[in-house]
């Protein structure tokens, strides 16, 4: 990762792959800069071990994720804004390409953060509009299931969870859906839950 000023207001940062470029040993990176570099350094590795499994793959379109997850955010461009509570300069990412593949862990961190922001900009409007509600946290799964069944498996809960949302003893009034997949404790079977944050009375 290395950085190079642009201007007095935007400041760019490199961020490619150790192993394909040589780091600049007179620049900055953005981890010396900001606590953010850190995190931008453990997606982007997440990134690379991915994108090497795609480029193993023998066919043209998964090679082509593989290209375009190694170009994902390869250059990060900052703007220094003012942050208001401190009155001190922050960075800001202002510009970058990212590849929008739906198993890069850039992106899919990066549209998490999306998805956090919007929750965090209506959740003061839901709690006015229902003050008499509590919320729930509820994770539901299934049996560890082979990789190649994970399809169906998803399928299946996804259905199941919207015929139980149509009962007339479903408590929610509303409910925000998220879909987890992580490796089974063997190594090699998947573990497919999902995560339901519902609004009850």
């Amino acid at each position: 990762m290395s950085a190079q000023a642009s201007d007095s207001n935007f400041i760019a940062f490199n961020i490619s792959s150790r192993d394909k470029f040589q780091k600049n040993q007179n620049v900055q990176s953005l981890s010396e800069v900001s606590s953010i570099g850190k995190i931008w350094d453990k997606h982007r590795a997440n990134t690379d071990k991915v994108l090497y499994y795609y480029a193993k793959a023998d066919e043209d379109y998964f090679q082509q994720y593989a290209w375009r997850m190694r170009m994902c955010s390869e250059l990060l461009e900052f703007q220094l804004v003012p942050n208001e509570s401190e009155g001190i300069l922050k960075l800001k990412l202002s510009d970058t390409r990212f590849c929008r593949v739906r198993h890069c862990p850039i992106c899919q961190w990066r549209r998490s953060l999306m998805w956090k922001a919007r929750a965090y900009k209506i959740l003061p409007q839901v709690v006015t509009d229902y003050p008499k509600h509590r919320w729930l946290f509820v994770t539901l799964t299934v049996k560890n299931c082979p990789i190649e069944e994970l399809r169906e498996n998803l399928d299946s809960m996804n259905k199941a969870f919207k015929r139980l949302t149509e009962l007339k003893v479903w408590p929610a009034k509303g409910w925000v859906k998220s879909t987890e997949v992580t490796k089974g404790r063997d190594g090699v079977s998947a573990h497919p839950h999902l995560h339901i944050l519902a609004m009850v009375v």
